[in-house]
């Protein structure tokens, strides 16, 4: 009988290695550095500006953020999925054509020491529309990428003002793109990515990083969740920074293949 029960034991702990053990593979990124992304009780109006001084208080505020540089994200439903998106930079007032501000999004948090095809990266460089540039991983680095439409896919703006986060005048950008685009989301059932916020100022030579990783790193960059409920009311800017580093992964989006509108 002694026998039977250890080699039941034994089979119930191989069998359960066997579960989690992919999971653990899959999901690798930064540890410290996970947020959970909610469904957004305002939509925000990305004009590079808090349009309200509540516009971004239905969003997370990730951990360890470093004290001059702020980022958030929430999604938006029906219609198509949207992904919106606030930086701020608050030691950055002055306009240098290398400045920039970057967003890396590793889709199916499956990691690598270099960007994989499902791997993204967004570069604003200088204060200009026009120094929007996508790229795509390739196996070994990135490649830039064309196939997708400004003010249908992706859009942003940004504008040097001030904020309720910071009272001096800073650059702030604020981006969505359309996750019911293919080559934004190859997440299929849920979505739990990767993702990595950067800004750098040329004035200063000062490059600020969540996680303070490299961008062609995957493996290296931090973890979102996107839930299908609003932030609660009681998650407020402080609480939120110490509670996202439990926040409850197996939550996902339910995704749904739309006609394909334009965002107004």
């Amino acid at each position: 009988m002694e026998m039977k029960q250890s080699l039941l034991v034994a089979f119930s702990v191989i069998v359960l290695c066997g579960i989690l053990l992919p999971i653990t593979l899959v999901n690798a990124y930064y540890e410290g550095y996970e947020t959970t992304n909610y469904l957004a009780i305002e939509e925000p109006v990305e004009d590079g500006t808090w349009t309200t001084d509540n516009e971004w208080d239905d969003a997370m505020t990730p951990p360890n953020l470093p004290d001059t540089f702020h980022w958030r994200e929430k999604w938006t439903y029906p219609d198509d999925i949207y992904e919106h998106f606030l930086i701020e930079f608050f030691t950055d007032d002055t306009d240098n054509a290398g400045d920039y501000f970057q967003i890396c999004i590793d889709h199916q948090a499956n990691g690598g020491s270099a960007p994989q095809s499902d791997d993204i990266r967004i570069d604003w460089v200088g204060h200009d529309v026009s120094g929007l540039t996508l790229y795509q991983g390739n196996g070994t680095g990135w490649v830039e990428f064309t196939d997708y439409t400004w003010d249908a896919d992706i859009f942003a703006a940004e504008s040097l003002s001030s904020s309720p986060l910071n009272s001096t005048p800073h650059w702030i950008i604020e981006l969505w793109m359309d996750r019911s685009v293919s080559h934004f989301d190859v997440s299929g059932a849920g979505y739990a990515p990767c993702i990595r916020f950067a800004a750098y100022d040329e004035s200063t030579d000062t490059l600020v990083a969540w996680p303070p990783t490299s961008q062609d790193v995957p493996d290296d960059w931090g973890l979102e969740t996107g839930v299908m409920e609003n932030i609660p009311e009681s998650l407020t800017f402080v609480t939120a920074a110490l509670l996202s580093s439990v926040a409850v992964v197996v939550s996902c989006y339910v995704w749904r293949r739309l006609p394909k509108t334009k965002k107004n």
